[in-house]
């Protein structure tokens, strides 16, 4: 069992992945909000963290750079989540540090498969 983070300004969302996933036997934490996002990661270090690239603030490709950049947490593997999916955006996503990337609406095979990958990998 791993513990998931999923980091999304919209609940909706965060309620969805958080049910795929748990159905799975993972620890599921949601977290709506990229400031309480990053200390959260600081304190529990997930084993995974989905997170969305459009939110206020702080976007998800910011936020992944934060966490790349810190000695401390910069090994947490980081899935992409998003709306959007032109090549700029991805490329973006990668820049930052992600190790994946995951299309809106999400889709379950493609999440648990994603999860699983990194999941063995690390």
């Amino acid at each position: 069992m791993a513990k998931i983070f999923v980091v999304d300004d919209e609940v909706i969302i965060t309620k969805i992945i958080d049910g795929l996933v748990k159905d799975e036997g993972h620890e599921v934490v949601s977290i709506n909000n990229s400031w309480t996002a990053i200390e959260k990661i600081k304190e529990e270090a997930p084993n995974v963290i989905l997170l969305d690239i459009m939110m206020p603030k702080i976007d998800g490709i910011e936020l992944c750079r934060m966490i790349k950049a810190n000695p401390d947490i910069e090994h947490i593997p980081v899935i992409m989540v998003s709306a959007l999916s032109d090549k700029g955006t991805r490329k973006d996503s990668f820049n930052a540090g992600a190790e994946d990337f995951l299309v809106k609406p999400v889709q379950k095979r493609k999440l648990l498969k994603k999860l699983d990958a990194i999941l063995k990998s690390k």
